[in-house]
């Protein structure tokens, strides 16, 4: 197996988990109704926080698959 494939199948891999972080990520961001108590509230942050956190580590591991897809291009 010659690098470029290593390379290769290492960028579908993060490719693959950066799409389903993306995935998992992706619902709609919440808001606070007029009904909502503090608690509530804050549980809602914190869902939309973890929502924005798997988009951003999502994007991360997708730019990352582009950039050694790249390399392996450039290698092979």
């Amino acid at each position: 197996m010659t690098a470029a494939k290593i390379v290769g199948l290492f960028s579908a891999a993060l490719g693959a988990v950066g799409t389903l972080l993306l995935f998992f990520g992706s619902f709609a961001y919440e808001q606070p109704s007029v009904y909502f108590n503090q608690e509530m509230v804050d549980a809602l942050r914190k869902r939309n926080k973890r929502r924005q956190r798997l988009q951003r580590a999502g994007l991360g591991f997708l730019m990352l698959s582009f950039i050694l897809g790249g390399v392996s291009v450039i290698v092979g």
